[in-house]
């Protein structure tokens, strides 16, 4: 009996309705996480930052608790209502965005941002459980792979969007509330992006969860002993595919943190122009990545290839290699503009596989705890390290404007060896892991077929 004909499903089209709301939260949640980069020259400006500060704001802020927060939330995920704890993430990290124009300092802003990464905790573990509850496996990566275009798309918004932002808070009078005064172009950013996630917070609570599959009735969260001993039995296929990703988060997330500011002080391009014109390209290239990747492992995964996502991934770091070295080097120009959208589709590709392979080798009752410990390695070492490695190389071994260049380029040349090197050691270990699961999946089908 295959599994289509074992296990209900939602229809195609509610299944494909609950990926597209997702996707569009996610993009939300990235555009409020990301739009500190486009504001990031003035707001160095206004504190006084170094670049390791910044660094340290846009990644550290964010990542600690958004992985600390994202474990527990995760433990909600596997066993209660995975919409209602989406819902309430969006509110937080909605307002949160929202009330950054109120920062007066460095540290309270440091603050403001610590609120946005609890909020968006919520989101990636019970939004990649509900999807693995609404599609076959054979669909997964690809269902995966269009929510996580959430990244690219958020990214994208940010830049563009930010930039239209920009120009229309410059032109809004100031505001005055309590004994606060919005006064700054980047206040009044802050403001306007923040506040329109919450509307769609209606559309989640409306949402149809899926049953839940391969597990009982009582949606109990599979005990730690339980988590502790399958981790211990796939841990290599899990660290393979969680630390490589890992690696190209950090160079993403850092060379994002800092691209507005490499464009101001290398080419003279402001961050509203820039984010006009990197916005599309990266709304263009992030998708087309991860459907790439998508079908990659797809394809392989019909053919018989049980190492098709691990075979998927390590397209991302050839692909990248090359243009995100050189980018530092290159005079402005069109050249410039397409090694940027040729790194930004190889450095989206990894997101939506990586999410599926870690669903397929997972017992359902665990999916939502791995996701969150994948959750948790990208957050510190790309959100975290990512932003942060690349201001502490600009600061410490280079000096001039083009330094922020030169420290995304140690970067990029760290992260293609490592991640190439940890995709390949993990294909063994993850073919190995996938077999053990569908033979537990086929053994509890049986059981609950004879029960019948």
């Amino acid at each position: 009996m295959s599994e289509k004909s074992s296990i209900q499903y939602p229809t195609t089209g509610y299944a494909w309705y609950t990926v597209f709301l997702l996707l569009v939260v996610y993009t939300f949640s990235f555009i409020d996480r990301q739009i500190l980069a486009l504001l990031g020259p003035m707001i160095i400006d206004d504190f006084q930052l170094s670049d390791t500060e910044f660094g340290v704001l846009s990644g550290f802020a964010f990542a600690i608790f958004y992985t600390i927060f994202g474990l527990y939330f995760a433990r909600i995920a596997d066993n209660k209502s995975r919409k209602l704890l989406i819902a309430a993430g969006l509110v937080i990290w909605s307002v949160m965005t929202a009330a950054s124009a109120f920062a007066r300092s460095h540290t309270t802003l440091f603050l403001m941002r610590i609120g946005v990464g609890i909020g968006e905790a919520t989101l990636s573990p019970a939004a990649g459980s509900i999807i693995a509850d609404s599609f076959p496996k054979d669909k997964l990566a690809t269902a995966l792979s269009i929510y996580a275009m959430g990244i690219p798309f958020g990214i994208g918004f940010s830049y563009l969007l930010g930039g239209q932002m920009i120009t229309v808070a410059s032109s809004i009078p100031d505001i005055q509330f309590l004994d606060f005064t919005i006064d700054k172009i980047w206040q009044k950013t802050f403001l306007l992006v923040g506040l329109p996630g919450l509307l769609i917070t209606i559309l989640v609570l409306f949402l149809k969860e899926p049953t839940r599959k391969g597990t009982s009735a009582t949606h109990v969260a599979m005990p730690f002993s339980e988590v502790y001993e399958i981790f211990k039995q796939r841990w290599k296929a899990y660290i393979s595919i969680s630390l490589g990703t890992s690696f190209i988060a950090a160079l993403g997330f850092g060379t994002a943190a800092f691209l507005p500011a490499f464009f101001l002080r290398i080419h003279d391009v402001a961050p509203s122009e820039m984010g006009q014109t990197f916005g599309i390209i990266a709304m263009v290239t992030g998708p087309l990545g991860l459907l790439l990747g998508g079908i990659a492992a797809d394809l392989g995964a019909k053919k018989g290839h049980r190492d098709a996502h691990l075979k998927a991934l390590m397209l991302a770091p050839l692909g990248f290699a090359i243009p995100s070295t050189i980018l530092p080097f290159l005079e402005y120009s069109s050249t410039l503009w397409i090694m940027v959208g040729i790194s930004n589709l190889f450095l989206n590709l990894p997101a939506g596989v990586a999410f599926a392979s870690l669903q397929l080798i997972s017992p359902n009752r665990m999916r939502g705890q791995i996701i969150a410990f994948h959750i948790f390695l990208t957050s510190i070492i790309g959100y975290g390290l990512g932003p942060t490695m690349i201001g502490y190389f600009a600061d410490t071994f280079f000096t001039g404007p083009e330094s922020i260049g030169y420290g995304a380029a140690v970067v990029a040349a760290i992260a293609f060896p490592a991640s190439l090197i940890l995709y390949q050691w993990g294909r063994k270990p993850f073919k190995k892991a996938l077999i053990e699961e569908e033979k537990r999946i086929a053994e509890r089908l049986a059981v609950s077929s004879d029960a019948s």
